[in-house]
């Protein structure tokens, strides 16, 4: 039977509260050596050789309990503990046994010199010890460290490679089959039906077709935002957010769309933003059950981040869909796809965030804040200035 204080005992997490222990037990035996001697009137404690004893053995007890909370506090994980304690062991034996064979062979003056040289010994010796394997745990640690980086450096350039492949295959392959099939469906509504169901079965297959080029080019943008290194740049929100909505109004036919946008206004980001404000407004027409889909985009430009709303008068969106509404979705029933996913993915990538501030049976309104580039914080800095107090 194992009792629990034996595995105390032996675990490794303790040897820092250990090492600190000897510390301890090493400082009581000195100043209990000085007070014995000074009590019996040795005469040998005032002598040069003593005091340098003391001298050179008070640094090295520091350093052991300095070792002990080093190790505690230090990035080295416990297994790494047993060693720099076997080193500390390992000095103080073999420098134990060096000064005991030069006690040996020369004369000395009394006991009092014999345990005092043998005190100092096992203090150097444990010392010492102790720091050469608290450097060498901490080498093999960082070399450790380097190897793992340059393994992972290693493992994320043969997964760009793979993603790299992977776009490839969507963008030329996939993507083009997609069109093909949206083409040729068209064709036969045109042309080939005779019948309603017939042309109800073509327009399945052009609206499936279309939502797989819409996933798709979804995925492809995942893969990009995953290529190397983010390089952001200020991008002009203004424009950007207007041509979107000028797509929009194209895309879905009759959108009663209400903006503000105030001129000027940049963030930092790259070309893949245009894909946020493109997804949310899809959304908010997409799944609105409204006989006119009414659309609002308001931006307020800050000094430091610039907030963009945008709201639809939809069904709204449902708690159980909301808790989950931006993580990835493995179902095919779900209702916003990966689109939002992606959304969240390029904020995050932009330093920004995007959230639901507000939905019900009147519709829903997301939010996204983006850091301001520099010349949208010089104009929000001039206009703030400008303007007269309240």
């Amino acid at each position: 039977m194992r009792w629990p204080a034996d595995a105390d005992i032996v675990s490794p997490d303790r040897i820092p509260q250990y090492v600190i222990g000897f510390a301890a037990a090493l400082t009581i035996v000195l100043v209990g050596e000085i007070v014995v001697y000074f009590a019996w009137g040795i005469e040998f404690v005032t002598s040069g050789q003593f005091l340098v004893g003391i001298v050179t053995s008070v640094p090295a007890i520091g350093g052991i309990a300095f070792g002990g909370y080093w190790l505690r506090n230090a990035d080295l994980p416990p297994s790494r503990y047993p060693r720099a304690v076997g080193w500390s062991v390992g000095g103080l034996v073999i420098f134990l046994l060096v000064n005991l064979a030069l006690i040996a062979t020369m004369p000395t003056e009394s006991w009092v010199h014999v345990v005092s040289w043998a005190r100092w010994a096992v203090v150097l010796g444990a010392g010492i010890g102790l720091l050469i394997g608290c450097l060498e745990g901490r080498a093999i640690e960082r070399t450790l460290t380097a190897e793992r980086a340059s393994l992972r450096a290693e493992h994320l350039a043969e997964q760009r490679e793979y993603l790299d492949y992977l776009n490839g295959i969507l963008r030329h392959e996939v993507l083009n089959t997609a069109t093909i099939i949206n083409g040729y469906a068209s064709l036969l509504r045109e042309e080939a039906a005779t019948t309603d169901q017939q042309r109800r079965w073509a327009e399945i297959v052009i609206d499936e077709s279309e939502e797989m080029s819409t996933v798709i080019d979804d995925v492809r943008i995942l893969l990009q935002s995953t290529d190397g290194e983010v390089q952001l740049e200020t991008v002009d929100l203004s424009r950007l957010l207007t041509d979107e909505v000028r797509k929009l109004e194209h895309k879905w036919g009759p959108v009663d769309v209400e903006t503000s946008i105030p001129p000027e206004v940049s963030v930092r980001a790259d070309h893949l933003v245009a894909r946020v404000f493109g997804n949310l407004l899809s959304n908010a027409v997409e799944h609105n059950d409204a006989a006119t889909p009414r659309v609002s985009v308001a931006v307020d430009p800050g000094p430091e981040t610039v907030r963009v709303e945008i709201a639809d008068n939809g069904p709204g969106i449902t708690d159980s869909t909301l808790e989950t509404l931006f993580e990835r979705t493995q179902s095919r029933g779900s209702s916003h796809g990966i689109g939002l996913y992606l959304v969240r993915q390029l904020v995050t990538r932009y330093e920004g965030s995007v959230d639901v501030v507000e939905t019900g049976p009147d519709g829903t309104t997301f939010a996204v804040e983006l850091p301001a580039a520099a010349e949208s914080q010089s104009t929000a800095s001039s206009s703030a200035s400008s303007s007269p107090p309240s």
